[in-house]
């Protein structure tokens, strides 16, 4: 999101129009799901998508004429993904529906958007209303859904909460946290990794959004940020070393919790925990071991056999 709003404030700061849309609503079917971003340039570039295809086709020449004629929006429409002569076919046939705010964002629209910039750059919550009358910048409610849509004709309401829940916590940065932290990262999430190590041997580069903290890994705990969005995975070079991290993590309301293993290793780290004081009903919290049963080997097939595992329970508690 940093990226395409960056882009955005590039084209204003250089005095460029820029066509925007935003999906705030989608039905399963739909190849555009909510949070989705798109925009087209004075310049004709296009970044991001909201579903591709004929629709976003079809997109990309109403959004030139749009920005020719110079003033557009905000502006709600919701795009059917099925057969037939109907005003709003989308011109796909997969089934659902997506809604989208679409809107040219001009000069005025800088200062605004340069104060959202600054917020997502050093990661605070926050949220950008969009309303038929225009756009503000307002507080983010963390207890309720990153997207809401309310309201219909004219009177209507959009909000995109801009905090990403999509976090991960990785102890551990050897072989496997770091080809993890790269997986994560391409798929979105706010990655930060913990590992008391100046350097481990033989570990790639970190992307440069990643959060690294060299840190001993029992204080794991106190880099959440935000406990309720962030899922953990417990990667460090020994047992000894799981065991003081799950210590201090499993006690912690979130939503995931996973260590990697054996069956031998996985026992004797429970068993340890119990003896430190844990419940079974804790443990319960621990997936162990992480991952999709793949039968993956390299530590580039653990990252993808985690991070599917996390995406399928981030979407089900559809932050």
């Amino acid at each position: 999101m940093l990226n395409f709003w960056n882009k955005v404030v590039y084209e204003l700061d250089c005095y460029q129009k820029v066509f925007v849309a935003v999906v705030v609503d989608h039905r399963k079917g739909s190849p555009g799901t909510k949070r989705a971003l798109f925009l087209v340039t004075e310049a004709k570039e296009v970044v991001g998508t909201i579903g591709g295809g004929v629709m976003e086709a079809n997109l990309i020449r109403e959004a030139k004429e749009l920005i020719a004629a110079g003033n557009h929006g905000p502006a709600l429409r919701t795009l059917e993904h099925r057969e037939g002569d109907f005003e709003n076919r989308s011109g796909l046939i997969c089934g659902g529906a997506q809604t989208l705010v679409t809107m040219v964002l001009k000069d005025r629209h800088r200062d605004l958007l340069h104060r959202l910039v600054k917020k997502l750059h050093y990661g605070k919550p926050g949220c950008l209303v969009l309303r038929s009358t225009g756009m503000e910048l307002e507080e983010e409610d963390l207890k309720k859904p990153s997207v809401q849509l309310a309201g219909d004709g004219e009177n209507w309401e959009a909000r995109l909460g801009f905090l990403n829940r999509k976090r991960v916590l990785i102890s551990g940065g050897g072989h496997c946290g770091s080809a993890l932290a790269r997986q994560m990262d391409m798929l979105g999430f706010h990655v930060t990794v913990v590992e008391p190590r100046e350097k481990p041997a033989g570990i790639g580069e970190l992307p440069a959004h990643t959060l690294q903290r060299q840190l001993p890994y029992a204080t794991a705990g106190t880099e959440i940020a935000y406990p309720q969005f962030t899922c953990a995975v417990v990667m460090t070079p020994s047992y000894a070393e799981d065991v003081e991290v799950l210590t201090a993590l499993l006690p912690l309301d979130l939503p995931f919790v996973g260590a990697m293993g054996s069956p031998a290793k996985l026992k004797k780290i429970k068993d340890q925990l119990l003896a430190n004081g844990l419940t079974n009903e804790t443990l319960k919290r621990l997936t162990a071991p992480v991952g999709l049963p793949i039968e993956s080997d390299t530590p580039e097939e653990i990252a993808v056999s985690v991070a599917a595992q996390i995406l399928h329970r981030v979407k089900e508690l559809q932050f």
